[in-house]
Parts: C-alpha cells; structure tokens; sequence
C-alpha cells in the first residue's frame, strides 16, 4: 500500500498528455473515482474526501481519498486515507460523510462485507482525522439494519439540530423500496434508532442513496438524495439513476418531511451523480460526482487507466421554494486572461473560434423577437448541440453526432422570456452549464478525437447577443 502513494504523488508529471485528460476538475492519476464524501471545511482547508478504486476502473476496492485546498486552484496531491483492510469494511469503504468536533475531523462511512455466499452486510463505522494527517479507525457504531429492511443501507450523513447530532441513512425496505431512516446521538458516537423519515414519496424506487438533510432557511430543510429505479420521462428522470431533492418543513418529533414539494432533479445533464452538501461561511457547498453507476461503456478514458471526475463546487441557495445552484467565488480564481469582453452584437450566425478547451463562457443572448435558438460545441466534424425553444419552454442537449463515450438527448423545461442566460465551463472533457442564474444545471462529458473547439450560435431571427464574456482558465495544481 506505501508503493500506491509513491506513485500517486509521481503520478501527475503525465496528467497532460491526453486530450481527455481535465484541468481544472478533479480526477485521478489512475483508477476510478466517485462519491464525493466527507466534504469539511477542517484545520483552514478545505477537505475533498471521495470514493477512489486506486487498482482499476471498476467499483470494487473502494478506498477514500483525500485532496485539500484553499483557494480551489492550489491542491495537495490526492491521498488514500481509509483503506479496506478491516473486518467491517473487507470489501469496500463505502460513502460517508465528515464532521468537524472536538477540534478534530471525524469520518463516518459505511463498511461493506461480502459473506461466504456473497450476502451483503453493512456497518456504520467511524474514524478519527488529525491536524498531522493521520487516521485512527474507530470500528463499527451501528452493526446492522433494523427489521424490516435490506442490508443495502449506507451512505451516513449528520447534521445538528437543537443541540443533538442526527444520522440519516439512505436504505431499502423488504418490499424493495427506498427510504431514509434516522437516528440521533448526544456525542455523535452512541447512536439510537428513532424510525423511518416519512414524506409523500411512496413506491419511489428501490434505493435511496447518498441522502443529505440540508437546511436552506428558518424552517425548511432540503432534502438532497439519489434515488434508484424512477421510471423515466420525456422531460425528467431521463438518465438511469437520478440526483434531486424536495424541501420542506422537518418535524423530528413526528420525523416527518412536512409539506415538501415535488422531487427535483438537481442537473438536467448526463452525467451526474451522488452529490454531497457541507456548510461555510454560511454557505451551502455542493459537489457531485461527473458519472453513474452501471454505465462504464459511455467512458472510453477507461482504456487509458482513469475513469469519472468530481464537479466544481457549486454553491445552492434558496429561492422561490427552489435550489439555484451557482458557481463558488473562488471559482473565479482560475481565469488566467479574458479573452472577449462584449455587448449588443447582431449578426445572423456567431462564431467563436477558441484555441483552448480550458474556458469559462458567459452567454446572455436576446429571446424577446426570436423563438429558437442553437449553441453548437463543434469539434471539427463532431458537435453537441444545446438548443432552446421558447414557445414550447424546452431546452435540449443532443450528443448523438460525437463518435465516442455515450450518446443520447436530454430535454428539460425552461421559462425564459426576454434573454437565455448560459454561464458555460468547458473543459477538455466535461461541461457544466448554469441556465439563467442557475435554476437549472447541466453537466455532461465528452470523448472528442481532436482538440480543435469552435462554438457556433444560430437563431430563426437575427441574432442579438447582449453579452458574451470569454475567459482561458488555468489548471489546477497539485503539489
């Protein structure tokens, strides 16, 4: 295992020589990295915990790494930190999350075991950070489900609330449903078993995983989860697995989610997963994980000995009974020269020419006389197409004419009435698109066989550009 951290920190002397290869979200060197866990802000520095098989580009093997910043610019090189070597967690050191106490950071995860007939058990186990960079495993606090549910039940999340710590824990029902159970602790190390959180969700999938219990003003909570097995739609739930949440009033004496509304996604795009929400400086953080589950075809990096990414860091606030989601400030600390700065341009097509898929793009584009509108990601003769139709209030993502990874349509709904609002992170191969202020988020990777990237806006009218702002950015740094 001390061989695997020498090579992690030689490894980045290689990180940019494929064109796949992103610089400025976070992957690994090699091997396959998900759930974004024990996010915390800890000892001054941001603390990026994950799911990362450091062996291959499989699920199996799951340790968590961990990479730390100040400024999301600078990193220190990523790190394995809970390895699966114990009779609690054998098979995999599952999702979990982290909590700042008694000056010192403590991890809560799920550990997975595999038995004789490969039945699955799971523990609730905990461990200890230090200021010095080490871990102090402290075993199991919770050994197993109560009756009435499957061992599928995992992915610990606490939150504080009148002085008392509460768990909630993402689990499926014998009658393979999914739901969320709660506990409660005075010391955030014993822990009983108060029930099941009750809402309007019934026979809503088979699994709810990675939940997260947000509180996003005086008396409403967001209730952040992945469900598993919704059916899908012509304008939702359209990839396999899904990411949302609904927000409403928590009642922990009944242990109700009281007056919640309709579950929403949370990213409209392809790639999207597992997302985790820690609090600072008042605010909401969020990061997800850029893939999902039971699709490692649509990822052809794997070839190359990597596989998945982690979001930029997303900041979620409260407005109008809806999460909008926008960029952290600190985001702004890797543009490195604006490139185009301007206002109230009209032509009849709009091309942008850009020697480099490292940019962040502002796009606000006049809607009040024309209907429809299309913004290309031209790669030479591959393309992803955004389009939006004003008229029926439907925005799509077409990515069937690039030659690799997956393909496929996402459509959405979206109001807009006098100007499209785009703020566009295009990096070598991911985008995350902000639609108007952030009620909407896409995010989406791509396989493109040339580093050539021209973007294209066409219009059934003149087209009027109120502003477009372009910046190159620079790659983060580990050292």
């Amino acid at each position: 295992m001390h061989e695997n951290n020498i090579k992690v920190n030689n490894c980045y002397s290689n990180k940019e020589k494929h064109i796949w290869r992103n610089k400025f979200h976070i992957e690994m060197p090699f091997g396959l990295i998900n759930d974004p866990n024990g996010l915390s802000y800890y000892n001054n520095k941001f603390h990026i915990f994950y799911q990362w098989n450091p062996f291959g580009c499989e699920h199996k093997t799951k340790h968590w790494g961990l990479i730390t910043t100040t400024d999301f610019v600078n990193y220190t090189k990523p790190k394995l930190i809970l390895r699966p070597e114990d009779w609690f967690d054998k098979d995999g050191c599952y999702s979990g999350c982290g909590l700042v106490k008694d000056d010192e950071l403590k991890l809560y995860y799920t550990g997975n075991v595999k038995g004789s007939n490969n039945e699955r058990e799971s523990y609730q186990c905990v461990a200890t950070y230090h200021k010095d960079g080490t871990i102090e495993k402290k075993g199991v606090i919770i050994e197993k489900q109560p009756e009435g549910y499957t061992a599928h039940f995992r992915d610990p999340y606490i939150f504080m609330e009148d002085e008392y710590y509460y768990m909630i824990l993402g689990v499926q029902t014998n009658d393979l449903e999914g739901k969320v159970l709660i506990y409660s602790s005075e010391d955030a190390m014993k822990w009983a078993f108060l029930g099941e959180l009750k809402t309007n969700m019934n026979s809503f999938g088979y699994m709810w995983e990675c939940p997260n219990l947000v509180k996003v003003s005086e008396n409403k909570y967001a209730f952040i989860f992945s469900p598993q097995g919704i059916q899908s739609e012509e304008f939702k739930y359209q990839n396999i697995f899904q990411s949302g949440y609904v927000i409403g009033k928590l009642d922990l004496k009944e242990l109700e989610l009281k007056e919640h509304c309709e579950f929403k996604e949370l990213d409209m795009g392809f790639d999207f997963y597992a997302p985790q929400v820690f609090k600072h400086d008042n605010e909401n953080i969020m990061i997800g994980w850029i893939g999902l589950p039971d699709k490692e075809l649509e990822y052809p990096t794997a070839e190359y000995g990597w596989m998945y990414a982690l979001t930029m860091p997303r900041v979620i606030e409260y407005r109008n009974n809806v999460l909008y989601q926008k960029p952290l400030k600190e985001v702004e600390n890797l543009r490195q020269s604006q490139v185009i700065n301007e206002k109230n341009l009209i032509c009849d097509t709009y091309k942008l020419n850009l020697d480099s898929r490292c940019v962040e793009v502002i796009l606000n584009l006049d809607m009040s006389e024309g209907n429809f509108t299309e913004v290309s990601f031209k790669f030479n003769d591959e393309y992803i197409l955004m389009s939006y139709d004003k008229e029926a209030q439907v925005c799509t993502l077409d990515r069937n004419n690039m030659y690799l990874g997956g393909k496929g349509i996402r459509k959405f709904k979206l109001k807009v009435e006098n100007e499209l609002k785009l703020h566009m992170f295009i990096d070598n191969s991911i985008i995350e698109i902000y639609y108007q202020n952030g009620l909407e988020v896409t995010t989406l990777m791509y396989f493109a066989k040339t580093e050539a990237l021209e973007i294209q806006i066409k219009n059934d009218n003149i087209i009027k550009i109120n502003e477009i702002c372009t910046w190159n950015l620079r790659s983060i740094k580990y050292e």
